[in-house]
């Protein structure tokens, strides 16, 4: 099984070559893609020294689009079975490969995804975290999977079948696609793995602000709505 990561960046330059360097030493033989938002700093520069490949979006208009055209960019460039998308600002622990790989030998899984949790956090902060991890547990318990695009890997053949990311939304994307691969196979959650994200949005925000803007861009993919705000705090 090849495996392919795509990270989609923009103006990621302070993190994206320790992310890169952690890929490399914990999925070996993966080939790494980062696709760029045409960033207005040194990201592309940096990435081109140790991924193996570097896209870019087009834009329309001068405005960036959204993640999810970065990330369908870099997958239509992926030549692995498997696509692992990994944000530029997180870092998956040492044995998701082996776990990933394991249960990708069931060829009815589609997609695998594990826990996200900040890297720093107050106990509090991490206690919020734990459960809003038991609420994508459990959605994927009643066959109604939300996992987080921070890190989460899906077979390349149906990736692309249901046509990958929704370019049009702004936020949940991640959400919509999970539930959309799901009906062409199982996703499996690995609730003993994690991927430690960077916590500058946490602190940003502040846990109340961060819960809030989750729970409003989650409310308009429940209803259907296509969030436009993601796209402004995508490279905070």
């Amino acid at each position: 099984m090849k495996i392919s990561i795509v990270i989609p960046t923009l103006n990621e330059e302070k993190k994206i070559a320790d992310t890169l360097g952690l890929l490399r030493k914990r999925f070996p033989g993966a080939e790494i893609i980062v696709a760029d938002g045409l960033s207005s700093d040194h990201t592309q520069q940096i990435a081109r020294k140790i991924a193996d490949k570097v896209v870019c979006e087009v834009h329309k208009g001068g405005k960036p689009k959204s993640i999810g055209a970065g990330r369908n960019v870099g997958a239509r460039h992926a030549k692995g079975d498997v696509i692992l998308f990994n944000d530029a600002d997180t870092h998956p622990q040492p044995h998701y490969y082996a776990e990933m790989k394991k249960a990708f030998e069931n060829p009815c899984v589609v997609g695998v995804g594990c826990k996200i949790m900040p890297d720093e956090a107050t106990p509090l902060q991490r206690f919020v975290f734990e459960l809003l991890n038991l609420m994508v547990w459990m959605s994927v318990k009643i066959g109604r999977p939300a996992i987080a695009g921070n890190s989460v890997a899906y077979r390349k053949d149906a990736f692309f079948k249901i046509g990958g990311f929704d370019e049009e939304m702004q936020a949940s994307e991640d959400q919509d696609l999970c539930v959309r691969i799901s009906k062409r196979g199982k996703v499996v959650y690995l609730n003993h793995v994690i991927a430690f994200t960077d916590s500058r949005r946490l602190k940003k925000f502040g846990l109340i602000g961060l819960l809030f803007d989750w729970g409003r861009t989650t409310f308009n993919f429940i209803t259907g709505q296509k969030n436009r705000r993601y796209a402004i705090v995508r490279e905070i």
